[in-house]
């Protein structure tokens, strides 16, 4: 069984729309040139950003980053989902300078438990983020 819309394709459009909206309206994320994600659960949607993320012709691992404190599943699905293009390799600051590595940092903003809102620590072509409002 699954869903499908008029189009054939397999996401809402409009919900598309207003999810753009609301984040433009709120101010709390850049939505323009970026893609909307869904899917049923968030182990689900962060693995597959880590996959999406991770180069397919790296001659090593991307590493796989957090600053805590950070949701465990970032390490466990990273763990759990084993692949060659990527490995989880702990905290942020360990990594401040190490622009010639792959990185794929999760961020988590706002922040669990202190709702403050996070930045990325690591810059460069070759660090990637994915945002996580936990």
């Amino acid at each position: 069984m699954g869903y499908e819309f008029e189009d054939g394709s397999l996401i809402s459009k409009e919900l598309e729309k207003k999810i753009r909206k609301l984040h433009a309206t709120v101010g709390n994320a850049v939505t323009e040139g970026r893609y909307i994600v869904f899917g049923a659960g968030s182990t689900q949607l962060l693995n597959a950003a880590v996959h999406a993320l991770a180069a397919d012709a790296s001659s090593s691992p991307a590493k796989v980053v957090a600053s805590a404190p950070y949701y465990p599943v970032y390490k466990s699905q990273t763990e759990l989902f084993e692949s060659a293009k990527f490995k989880f390799e702990g905290h942020t600051s360990s990594w401040m300078n190490s622009s010639s590595i792959n990185f794929i940092e999760f961020v988590t903003s706002p922040n669990n438990p202190d709702g403050q809102l996070k930045k990325a620590v690591l810059q460069g072509p070759n660090a990637k983020q994915i945002y996580d409002p936990k």
